[in-house]
This record gives structure tokens, C-alpha cells and sequence, in this order.
């Protein structure tokens, strides 16, 4: 509890306050649901690939908090939530891990219902959780906003794709017409993010400055923090690095929500 009522970040839904009596914590409500529900339905390319820059962009945030870094462990679908003007941000705030300075592993996580595919290999094998488990379920994450296939055996289709040179056959085409070399660019990155070989992932800065290219392709060459959001002053010099966003460099300690009209009660 006392993690989660200190991680603010635009791409991560906030959590508002808590009940003891009921023993529930109470959330920010996001009327358009999960992202899951929405990849059976239109969305642009365009806001697919803002989508993908949101989320990386909350997981560079996660992955860079001071003193102790901080890994989702299940991210997915289903716990990427969109606002009414679908912007995404990611849930579950409960399942964050931290991660002790000396090491970056955790042992003894569990898998929950209709998390397997998103799953680090590695980690299944050994036990161990690392920032780049996080890396690997945005990069199946990213193939999936590519081609709106389900996540088992996604990452071989759109390989073969590659390899074959016919990446247009995979592509979703309720996105629109998806442009090719932004289309390719994306297939790639999602590769590298689930490579079977944590090694040889990106972490998420890395993955963060290949989107760049791709946000400047949809005139977002940098996404503005929401109006709920005030830029830091100029005295924010004296903040401390882990209440700067990496991205938006907005100072978390300026930030201020607007009355909402429905909350979400998580028991």
C-alpha cells in the first residue's frame, strides 16, 4: 500500500485511496475498458502505435524508480486499461515486484488465469523475475497490436511473416492501412522484446527510443502530458530523480487529479 499510493505516473491508473473496513482499495475509473476488449474491435494504427509508446513509457517509469526498482509481472491485455479518450494505462497495480538494489530477481511468483503467453520463458523455468520479463510481455503485447492474433504463436506467425516477406498478410486490417515500414519496424522491436533469450531483449529505454521513430510517424514525436499534469518548475532541480517522469520529465510531486465522477473499488 505504501508503494502504490507513491507511483504516479500518466500511463499508470492511479490509485485514489482505500477503505480498511472493507479491506478494498480504491482506483480511477476508465470507461472504455481493457485493452484486450479492444483489439477484437477498430483501432488505428495510429493509436495502436501511441498505445504501445504509453505503455513502454509506464514501464522506463517502473523500471527506473529510486531506491528500489519496480517490475509489473503481469502485464497484459486485460491489465491495460484505456480512458475515455483511450489513453492506456496499465493496472493491477497489486502485482507490482520490487526489486533489491544488490539483485534483480525475485523468486516464488505464480502465473495467474490467462497469463501463460505473455510469460517470460525464462522466467517459467527458473523462478526468476527481472525487469526484462516485463520487456518481454510488451513485446508480445506489440505483435498483437500489430496483427490482432491472439498471443499463442503470434511472435512464429509474424517471424515467418518477416522471413517471407509478406508482413502485410498478418497485419490487422481493421487498423486501416497499415503503413509498411512503420508496420515492419514494430514487427521487429516486438521480436527482440520476446526474444526467448532475456539477454538479448531490450530493456525498456531501449525500446522506448526505437518507438520515437515510429510517434513521429503519427505527428507525435512527443506525447504531451495530460492537462491533469503541471509541468515541474524551474526549482525542480531539487526534486529527486524518482519523482521525474523519464519521459514526459514531469515532476510527480506536482501532480493533481481532477474530481472524477465513478471510482473502481478493488477488493
Amino acid at each position: 500500500m505504501d508503494v502504490l499510493s507513491r507511483v504516479r505516473h500518466p500511463n499508470l491508473v492511479s490509485l485514489i485511496g482505500a477503505c480498511p473496513e472493507a479491506r478494498a482499495l480504491v482506483y480511477e475509473y476508465l470507461p472504455n475498458g481493457s485493452l484486450e476488449e479492444h483489439l477484437t474491435r477498430e483501432l488505428t494504427w495510429q493509436v495502436r502505435i501511441r498505445i504501445a509508446a504509453e505503455i513502454c513509457s509506464a514501464l522506463v517509469f517502473l523500471h527506473s524508480c529510486k531506491p528500489l526498482s519496480l517490475v509489473h509481472g503481469d502485464l497484459k491485455p486485460v491489465n491495460i486499461l484505456l480512458g475515455s479518450n483511450f489513453v492506456s494505462k496499465i493496472s493491477d497495480l497489486g502485482m507490482y515486484r520490487l526489486l533489491v538494489r544488490s539483485s534483480t530477481l525475485y523468486h516464488g511468483t505464480h502465473l495467474r488465469k490467462g497469463t501463460f503467453a505473455y510469460t517470460d520463458p525464462e522466467l517459467l523455468s527458473s523462478g526468476e523475475i527481472t525487469a526484462k520479463s516485463d520487456v518481454y510481455s510488451f513485446g508480445v503485447i506489440l505483435l498483437r497490436l500489430l496483427t490482432g492474433r491472439p498471443a499463442f504463436g503470434v511472435s512464429k506467425v509474424v517471424k515467418e511473416a518477416l522471413d517471407m516477406k509478406c508482413l502485410e498478410r498478418v497485419l490487422d486490417a481493421s487498423a486501416g492501412d497499415w503503413p509498411y515500414v512503420q508496420a515492419e519496424k514494430l514487427a521487429k522491436l516486438g521480436l527482440k522484446c520476446c526474444d526467448m533469450n532475456r539477454r538479448n531483449r531490450p530493456d525498456a529505454k531501449e525500446a522506448w527510443k526505437m518507438l520515437q521513430p515510429l510517434m513521429k510517424s503519427i505527428s507525435f514525436a512527443r506525447l504531451s502530458p495530460p492537462s491533469s499534469i503541471m509541468l515541474a518548475p524551474e526549482s525542480s532541480s531539487c526534486i529527486p530523480s524518482y519523482f521525474i517522469c523519464p519521459i514526459f520529465k514531469v515532476s510527480y510531486l506536482a501532480v493533481h487529479f481532477a474530481l472524477v465522477d465513478h471510482l473502481c473499488i478493488i477488493k
